[in-house]
Order: structure tokens, then sequence, then C-alpha cells
């Protein structure tokens, strides 16, 4: 009875481990996503982004306005929109129930339909498990005052 008592502990603590490596490597490669999205934004590569995209993606942008995937992607195919930094520091990733979220604040620089602008943006990346792949889903940017000098 007691052999089997420590057994089942064993084998318990076995898997909660186990559960923890599974969350760790989760977050590692989102936070992976995270830097090959923001690199494929200041290359203009469109192929690594729609890898890293859900076909369902809603994508907020700073302005408030919104696209889809295809809205996103035609962006950088149209070359209409051409980021020269896209720089985060202080990215987060942690699970909400089952999902990936990744926060982070992000110094941006980039000309838009002929337009410069630099700002920094706070944003917030939704990434859900499809087919054991985590792919994009929502993002959610919010531009930052200006800082003061």
């Amino acid at each position: 009875m007691y052999d089997q008592a420590v057994l089942r502990l064993l084998v318990s603590l076995l898997l909660l481990m186990g559960a923890g490596r599974v969350l760790a490597d989760a977050a590692g490669d989102v936070r992976t996503l995270e830097q090959e999205r923001f690199a494929a934004y200041v290359q203009g590569d469109v192929a690594v982004l729609d890898r890293i995209f859900a076909d369902d993606l809603v994508y907020f942008h700073s302005n408030g306005l919104s696209d889809p995937k295809s809205g996103v992607l035609q962006s950088f195919t149209s070359g209409d929109l051409k980021i020269s930094r896209f720089e985060a520091e202080d990215l987060q990733v942690r699970q909400i129930g089952n999902v990936m979220v990744a926060t982070g604040l992000v110094h941006v620089e980039l000309v838009n339909k002929g337009t410069a602008a630099k700002f920094d943006i706070r944003y917030s990346a939704v990434y859900a498990d499809q087919g054991g792949k985590w792919r994009l889903v929502h993002v959610q940017n919010a531009r930052m005052p200006p800082a003061k000098a």
C-alpha cells in the first residue's frame, strides 16, 4: 500500500514537471515567433509573416484601424509599408487558458504610403495552437504618447 502511494506520488510529480516543461517550451516558442515576426516586418518577408499569421488573424493597428491577414500581407507586397525599425523591449509571454499572450513595448520607424513616422507602441499578441503550431490570431497595438523632452 505504501509502495503504491509513493509510486503514485512520483508519477504525479513527473507529470507536473513535464507539464511545466511544455508550458516553458510554449512560451519560448512564442517568444521566438515574435522575434521572427519583428524581423520579417523589417525585411518585408511576407512568406515568414504568412507562416506565423493564422488565416483568421485580426490585426488592430495603432491608429485604431483593423485588417485581416490578407490586408496586412498586402501592405508589404504592395510596397505601401516599409518598416525600418521594429524593436521590442519588455517582451513578456504567458499562458492564459488555451492561448499564449505576448506583450511588450516596440519602437517603430516606418514609411506608410510615402509618409514617414517614428513612434512607440504597447502591444498584445494572442497565439493559438492550430494543428500543433502556434499561430498569431490577434494583435492589438496602442500608440504611446510622445516622450516629453
